[in-house]
């Protein structure tokens, strides 16, 4: 767990059982999205990708950090296997995939 994840002005308390909530349709076909907070410029979800799924190149405002949970998440800068950590700066642009599939947790818009 990383210590002082959240911002210290957010006072909501959430409790999101992963396995029996609701995951969304993501942006483009084979990604499901799980929204686990939202606070200012801060969002965090968990995203399932499933296999050969491509995603459109973008850029973060505010940066992102992607932690893998299971399966291997990739982009044009390399390949991220379960348990792989990436911390991309503010305006960090990347067009990512995932051949195999993967789970990962995403929060963007806190590294400005």
């Amino acid at each position: 767990m990383k210590l002082h994840h959240l911002d210290p002005a957010d006072r909501q308390h959430r409790v999101i059982n992963t396995r029996t909530a609701t995951w969304h349709p993501g942006l483009v076909p084979g990604l499901l999205v799980l929204p686990l907070s939202e606070f200012a410029s801060t969002h965090t979800a968990m995203v399932r990708w499933a296999p050969n799924t491509h995603f459109n190149p973008h850029r973060h405002f505010g940066g992102e950090e992607i932690f893998v949970l299971e399966g291997v998440f990739e982009d044009e800068h390399g390949r991220y296997p379960a348990g792989s950590w990436i911390r991309s700066p503010h305006m960090s642009a990347h067009q990512p995939y995932s051949i195999e599939g993967c789970t990962i947790l995403v929060k963007t818009g806190h590294l400005k």
